[in-house]
């Protein structure tokens, strides 16, 4: 019975694959696309390490020119697509879920737990970024603001924000370059692992370092 509901399931899930190419593109695309935007961000925030100035001045630079109307835009427009895509290949139901996490227990293999705690950490930084781009629109981009939402619960709230958006570019970028066959599985873990750990840490020694900032300004 509970082969013939999985064999149903898979069914149900398997489209056309005119509109399955579409929506892998749709996919691969959004999901790239918001990765390098990731990397891009932590970039511009790691400008704090060349001083207060340097940060305030790429800030000023962003407002003048209005990259981040832009950026937010690009944002809001991307994760639409990335949702709608991955959507897709979850199923609404509980009984459903039940069944995939049952399969993952019984293959026990690395990459289909690493696409269920994907889909769980994708679910989280919809939320977490959500906030995070509500508060940066109204609340504005300086070193001072940005200090002082270190000194507060949103130090924790970006801490999280840091691992779960790095673990779920890296594992998507995987993913997509194995799929793909952009790459050979083991280089492929090897290069994100490094990007990772790189990114991560970039991301760890700017929210040192605006904590650190924090009465000073």
């Amino acid at each position: 019975m509970e082969l013939q509901r999985s064999t149903e399931l898979q069914k149900t899930y398997v489209t056309s694959s005119k509109l399955e190419l579409v929506a892998d593109i749709i996919q691969l695309v959004s999901g790239v696309s918001l990765a390098f935007f990731l990397w891009t961000h932590m970039v511009f925030v790691g400008s704090i390490l060349l001083g207060v100035s340097a940060f305030n001045k790429l800030a000023a630079f962003m407002e003048e020119y209005y990259l981040l109307p832009a950026a937010v835009v690009f944002i809001i427009i991307a994760f639409t697509a990335h949702v709608g895509a991955v959507l897709r290949r979850i199923p609404g139901r509980w009984r459903d879920q039940k069944i995939i996490w049952q399969h993952a227990k019984t293959i026990k293999h690395g990459d289909t737990w690493s696409w269920l705690f994907q889909v769980v950490s994708g679910a989280a930084i919809l939320i977490l970024a959500t906030i995070h781009v509500f508060v940066v629109v109204y609340g504005g981009i300086s070193a001072d603001l940005s200090s002082d939402r270190m000194h507060s619960p949103f130090l924790w709230f970006y801490l999280a924000l840091l691992f779960l958006g790095e673990y779920h570019a890296s594992i998507g970028l995987y993913r997509a370059a194995i799929k793909w066959g952009w790459i050979k599985r083991q280089t492929a873990k090897r290069v994100l692992g490094f990007a990772t750990i790189i990114f991560l840490a970039i991301g760890l020694v700017t929210i040192g370092t605006l904590w650190m900032l924090g009465g000073s300004l």
